[in-house]
């Protein structure tokens, strides 16, 4: 009987996380930079908040997930990888 207690809070744990991941909203959210921005930032991982970050640290993490992505394959070109870094820099914190 625990165990399914446990799944199903599992269950509704994973749920809630995956709506409030959808209803997170994005700064320019109808330019180009954005659309990208949650493109390219989603295919591992939620969409993180802008303000998460410093741009110091965004480009940090920029150099860490261009590494990640190249691990699994996935294709970070240069002009993609500064219009996301761009926009970070106008919309961190």
């Amino acid at each position: 009987m625990f165990k399914r207690f446990k799944e199903g809070l599992g269950l509704l744990i994973t749920l809630f996380m995956v709506a409030c991941a959808g209803a997170q909203t994005v700064p320019e959210p109808e330019s180009p930079a954005a659309h990208l921005f949650k493109e390219r930032c989603t295919q591992c991982h939620g969409l993180p908040g802008t303000k998460r970050h410093t741009p110091e640290q965004w480009d940090h993490m920029l150099i860490l997930m261009e590494g990640f992505m190249l691990e699994k394959g996935i294709q970070f070109p240069t002009h993609e990888k500064k219009m996301i870094q761009d926009y970070l820099h106008r919309n961190g914190k």
